[in-house]
């Protein structure tokens, strides 16, 4: 099993030594405008993440408007890389939502609707300040657009993001599993593997390769025609190769589900959009460009449900 930044183990230690109450961080957000920064988040997420949009329904109602201030706040730093001139300008963006993280649990949120959503979130469940963190200060790292060197760097920022985003919600619920722990970790690391292959053609368009150094050397891919061209002798092998990555992390959630709470599983749905993909994937055979990855898949709410009703991923 691959291991993690920090072990499942010893963070299932810290939650039960050192426990904290939500009620420490109470926002002085004004009532009237929680209902306008809800609604800002909702609609930030049916339109930048809506397969994450449609995860949110399986999760108990008291807790949707967290599970919408957790995803928006991570597509507002997932969008930040496009949205800046220069990396220097996406690091002071950055440094402004640590600070403002640092502030939300001062009970001090600026009057900004993704903080008061979240500070509105703390008042319903407990939620770590480090994993907002992770997901900060990783996406930082790669502003400068460096090409991972191995897949492992890639499951490594994987976890640190997607993983980290599902410990969130994890803990919105309330869990504390080891087993779901495990499982949630390699969920994260399939879902940010099989983004980054998604959006392989976009970053090629934008002069970036996101595919792993060892993987493009092994292949003897050249950056310059794909750059140049948009294609490769050799990426169809390299694509299977990482995709093949992102499927091992899948198959190993779905040997653990047995043993993950049930109450748990809203979370692991996450998985189903990511599963899905890699299916398409393999019937293209692994061209990354073929056309039919980009229709909608609108058999995806069914297939979130029966997901949900099987607790199958």
């Amino acid at each position: 099993m691959l291991t993690r930044p920090r072990t499942v183990q010893a963070l299932s230690c810290l939650r039960q030594q050192q426990p904290f109450s939500c009620k420490r961080y109470m926002s002085n957000a004004s009532n009237d405008k929680l209902p306008a920064a809800i609604k800002y988040c909702t609609d930030s997420v049916r339109q930048r993440d809506y397969e994450g949009y449609l995860c949110v329904p399986f999760y108990p109602s008291h807790l949707r408007n967290v599970q919408y201030a957790l995803r928006a706040f991570n597509v507002e730093l997932a969008s930040i890389r496009e949205n800046v001139s220069n990396p220097t300008a996406g690091k002071m963006r950055m440094q402004f939502w640590s600070d403002t993280i640092n502030n939300i649990y001062k009970g001090n949120p600026p009057q900004q609707p993704i903080a008061l959503a979240v500070a509105a979130a703390l008042k319903e469940c407990n939620l770590s300040r480090m994993w907002f963190k992770r997901i900060i200060t990783e996406r930082a790292t790669n502003l400068e657009d460096h090409q991972f060197m191995t897949v492992k760097d890639m499951e490594s920022y994987s976890e640190n993001t997607a993983s980290a985003l599902l410990y969130l919600q994890l803990e919105s619920l309330g869990i504390k599993d080891v087993n779901a722990d495990h499982a949630i970790s390699h969920v994260g690391k399939m879902i940010g593997i099989s983004t980054f292959l998604r959006a392989l053609p976009f970053h090629l368009s934008h002069k970036r390769l996101v595919l792993p150094a060892e993987i493009t050397a092994k292949y003897n891919i050249s950056q310059e025609d794909l750059f140049r061209h948009g294609h490769a002798e050799g990426l169809e092998d390299a694509i299977f190769e990482v995709a093949t990555a992102a499927n091992d992390h899948l198959l190993t959630a779905r040997s653990m589900l047995k043993q993950v709470p049930s109450e748990a599983f809203p979370v692991l749905l996450s998985a189903v959009p990511s599963a899905r993909f890699l299916e398409k994937l393999e019937s293209t055979n692994f061209n990354i460009f073929d056309p039919k990855l980009l229709k909608k898949d609108w058999k995806l709410p069914l297939a979130l449900w029966n997901s949900f009703r099987k607790h199958q991923i």
